[in-house]
Formats: structure tokens, sequence, C-alpha cells
């Protein structure tokens, strides 16, 4: 058996359900067990995530919260993210393993590898939520829940240096939390967030940017039903700064989603223009059809993968470690584990 020190820096609905799924994993008879140790400086995250009882301290000061963790879980606002890894880089133990969620890869790990130190092993680690979650947006501690990436995915994008057995660890993390992992480039990753993150946050931004410099918004603006505060819910719950930098760092792959959503749009409105019944229909129609075969397989992660697309796994964090500085010092040995 094998206990970790797991330091969560951000305690927002994500990083508060890591720490439920891994104190329900130990309380139903999982083989390792795991001290919880929190930080955020937003007093209004903090505050609700000490009324769950799961961790064993919190620290105010970044630094503090990292010296004795095996594995930190980097969840900071992106905004934050370079800043923090200045403020832990003295502070992080040898054979730490830092699992980084941001939601554009290819910078922060970039950021880790020149403010780190070799014996820092990073990996990208980005969870797909439970589906049972798809259309609950809540991003507070209090609406976390341990089985927030049940059944789904977690995507894993290693760095250059990072050791074969902080992989295996951070796959291993993951099938703990309830997830199966998969590996992505960065570059890729970066490219497909653009799609499904960046897409939907220019979205939202932009329409409530069309809405608010229309002649009649004053007037509008009294009609808002729930529609219109979904679609542009990002103004509350992100703040500018961080939307600023993850477009900006993820500009290439964003500007291509972009052009794509636009020509999109102006087929639409040559369409709308034209009276063209027929062709809003069909459009109507391709994307209703391919819609309801997306979410059915959402629900049911059928995704038809090949069988090198998926990560094969053992029931335990120190399965399939293989040895080396990290597994000795976070799990002994094989036989200690038996």
């Amino acid at each position: 058996m094998a206990e970790l020190t797991v330091s969560i820096l951000g305690l927002d609905r994500l990083g508060v359900s890591i720490a439920l799924r891994l104190r329900a994993y130990t309380e139903k008879g999982g083989r390792h067990r795991f001290r919880l140790v929190g930080h955020d400086s937003r007093d209004d995250f903090e505050k609700p995530a000490r009324k769950q009882k799961v961790f064993a301290n919190f620290e105010r000061k970044i630094h503090a919260a990292v010296e004795t963790a095996d594995v930190v879980i980097m969840n900071l606002p992106y905004e934050d993210l370079r800043a923090g890894y200045e403020l832990i880089g003295a502070s992080l133990r040898d054979g730490v393993v830092i699992l980084d969620t941001a939601a554009v890869k290819q910078p922060s790990l970039a950021w880790a590898a020149d403010l780190l130190g070799d014996e820092h092993h990073v990996i990208g680690f980005t969870p797909v939520v439970n589906a049972d979650y798809m259309l609950d947006h809540r991003l507070e501690p209090e609406v976390a829940s341990d089985d927030y990436f049940h059944d789904s995915a977690i995507y894993l994008t290693p760095g250059l240096r990072s050791l074969p057995e902080a992989i295996d660890l951070a796959v291993n993390f993951a099938v703990i939390l309830g997830a199966q992992p998969h590996f992505l480039d960065p570059a890729e990753h970066d490219s497909l967030t653009a799609l499904t993150e960046g897409i939907p946050q220019v979205l939202s931004i932009a329409a409530y940017s069309a809405a608010m410099n229309h002649r009649a918004w004053a007037d509008a603006q009294r009609l808002t039903n729930p529609p219109f505060n979904v679609l542009t819910r990002y103004l509350l719950t992100h703040h500018p700064d961080a939307l600023r930098d993850e477009w900006l760092a993820n500009r290439d792959g964003l500007g291509r989603a972009i052009d794509q959503l636009v020509a999109q749009l102006r087929e639409l409105r040559g369409a709308l223009a034209d009276h063209d019944e027929d062709a809003i229909e069909a459009f109507l129609i391709a994307a209703s059809d391919e819609y309801q075969l997306w979410i059915n397989r959402r629900h049911k992660g059928d995704w038809d993968e090949q069988p090198s697309a998926t990560v094969g796994i053992e029931s335990t964090i120190a399965g399939s470690l293989f040895g080396g500085a990290i597994t000795r010092r976070l799990f002994g040995t094989k036989d200690n584990n038996r």
C-alpha cells in the first residue's frame, strides 16, 4: 500500500471533484491512501472547499502547498499559470509528478520545462466530464462530486522530459478517477480544444457584443431569457484576462476554427437572404442527425476506437510502474505493495 500526498492547486469544481473521488476510492477499499492538500487564493472557492471536509489541510501560500507533495494537480486559472510555476519551482520535491489541467497545453508545458527542474515531471491532464453533467456548466466547488469523471476520458499529453514512471502514474491516476486514459500530442490537443472549448467561448462573447452594440439593445436586454443567458455565460464564469490569454496562446488553432465557423455562418446567411427553404431545412436536418449520433456516443462512450487508441491498465496505481526513483519513493518495491 502506498500513501501519497496530493496537492490540488485550484479548488473549483474540477479540483474538488478530484479530491472527492480520491477519498471515495480509499473508502471503497482501494489499495492506496491519499493525503490531500488544497490551495486557492480565491476566498469564494477556498471557503466552500473547506466545507467538503476532504482535505487534510489548506495552504494560503502556494509554495507551502507543494513542499511535501508526491503529486500536484496544477489546476490554476490560465492567467495565473505561468506565475504559479515560477512560485512552486523551488519548493517541489525531486520525483514529483505534476498533472496540468490547462486548457491549452503547448504553452503550459513549455513554461514547466523552463521553470522547473529535471526531476519534476509534468504531464498534461485534460479530464472530460461524466456525460450526465454535460449540461451543467457550474464551476463552483459546492457542486463538485466524486463521479464527475465516471465512465468518461482523461487525455494525457506528456512533456518531452517525462519519465515512463511518471506517465504510468498519470495513467493509473486517471483510472482511479473513473476515466479511461488516452494520449494526445500537445499540438493536436490544442487544435481539438480550439473547436470544443475556444469556439463556445468566442460565440459567447461575440453574441453578447453583437447584442449590446445593436441599436435596439436598450429594449432587447429586458427580453433575456435562459437561451441568451446560457449562451453568454462565459462572461460570468471566466475572467477576461483568462480568456485573452487562452485565445492568444491557441491563436492559430482558434483562428482556423473561427474561419470555419464564419464560413458556415455566411452560408446560412446566404440561405436566409435567398429565402432558400430547402437549404435551411437541409442544414438543420444534417446538424440534428449528426447531433443525435454524437450525443448517444458521448453518453455511451462508444467511439469505435482502434485498440491502440486506448491504454491498457492494471487495477492499482502502482500496477504498471516499472521501477526507478519515482516508484521506489512513492510506492516502495513491488513486493511491498502486495
